[in-house]
């Protein structure tokens, strides 16, 4: 083919990126960058075998050679070949060229969300309609067992048809589907532990920064992070270091800062229930949170405002009210069960004074000898 350089008898060239236009790599045709990455570049290309062009991911020559890095890549392409979804990023080939591993994706024309977020804020609706794409990815991948624990604005492609698609699983989890919340049978990225952090500070689940084993829900919780951000045009968690980055998402509560009043009344709901605390308070799962978000959408404004006003406050504010709930249902409790008891020992306790009036009449009873003005003046005193 025209154009095209010829390969290097001694293996790859040293530089595995520096690809130009006509280099062969299989059956596809290198038509130019697209993007370059510490693990590698993505090349725009051409499928020569079905005539279409496609999005050829080549793993850099040094990460080739690094275990962690190979086994990171591996695990993305199995994770996304497991999953035929439209919000996810399809994957249509895999190989090695020289040694050097690649992956053919789908080829996506548009911009991450990252970078539309850049330019502002989005609008309601489109934001809904993101986070419903999103929730109905995520639902899939936890179908096939896979965690994605990455989601954030970079990791989120919107197409110019409105598409959102979720990207890069290179840490995902991958369990069996049925296993129960947190128990972990599937992969694992190598020298990780049930301790190891990893995902990116801001966007991470509580129990994802304390190394307990996660779920679904995790991914919940980034999502969640990801709305605030579509919203308010700010990252609900981040402050000035990964630490203090981390210390907030253990502790802040999102709906203080001030921006936080840019979400409308009727999303809240949605929004904090996503990033409660605990996993328990949550979403159980982006099924559950993609059928609220489209009642929403069907039912319009005001009548979804009213099916969730109560859950529409700040996390912190229903937890106020649940704790003044249960405190005040703990102390009527308490006075019942005093009163109660009370009732039961007047009912046992004898009457003192009547005990007494009977006692000195059966005595007068029995001597014949003591008046019977005594027992009268008894009765009197003690009536």
């Amino acid at each position: 083919m025209a154009g095209r350089r010829p390969g290097r008898a001694s293996g790859y060239p040293s530089d595995a990126l520096a690809l130009t236009a006509g280099d062969q790599i299989g059956p596809y045709e290198v038509l130019g960058p697209l993007g370059k990455g510490g693990m590698g570049e993505v090349f725009r290309a051409r499928d020569t075998r079905l005539d279409r062009d496609v999005a050829l991911k080549l793993l850099a020559e040094a990460a080739a050679q690094d275990a962690d890095h190979l086994a990171r890549f591996e695990r993305e392409t199995r994770a996304v070949a497991a999953m035929n979804h439209p919000n996810i990023l399809a994957i249509h080939d895999t190989g090695t060229h020289r040694g050097v591993p690649y992956a053919v994706t789908e080829l996506l024309e548009g911009e991450t969300l990252a970078e539309r977020l850049r330019s502002g804020t989005l609008a309601p609706k489109r934001a809904v309609d993101i986070a419903c794409q999103i929730a109905d990815g995520l639902a899939a991948a936890h179908a096939r067992g896979v965690i994605h624990r990455d989601i954030k604005p970079d990791n989120i492609f919107l197409t110019h048809e409105g598409r959102a698609k979720i990207l890069d699983f290179g840490i995902a989890r991958i369990e069996r589907p049925s296993a129960p919340f947190g128990v972990r049978a599937g992969a694992r990225p190598r020298g990780t532990s049930a301790q190891f952090v990893i995902g990116t500070a801001g966007y991470m689940s509580p129990e994802q920064i304390r190394g307990k084993p996660i779920d679904p829900r995790t991914d919940i919780f980034s999502l969640g992070a990801v709305f605030f951000e579509m919203l308010t045009g700010k990252e609900a968690f981040s402050r000035e270091s990964a630490v203090e980055t981390f210390g907030a998402v253990l502790k802040d509560e999102p709906g203080k800062i001030a921006e936080a009043e840019k979400i409308p009344p009727e999303l809240r709901a949605f929004v904090y229930r996503c990033l409660e605390k605990d996993a328990a308070d949550r979403y159980q799962t982006a099924q559950e949170l993609l059928l609220d978000l489209r009642a929403f959408q069907a039912e319009g404004i005001q009548e979804s405002a009213k099916r969730v006003q109560f859950r529409s406050e700040p996390p912190w504010k229903r937890r106020k009210t649940r704790m003044a709930i249960r405190a005040a249902a703990g102390v009527a409790l308490f006075l019942l069960g005093v009163w109660t008891g009370s009732c039961w020992q007047r009912q046992r306790r004898p009457d003192a004074r009547g005990s007494l009036a009977r006692l000195f009449v059966e005595a007068g009873k029995q001597d014949p000898q003591s008046p019977r003005g005594l027992a009268r003046d008894v009765r009197r005193v003690t009536a």
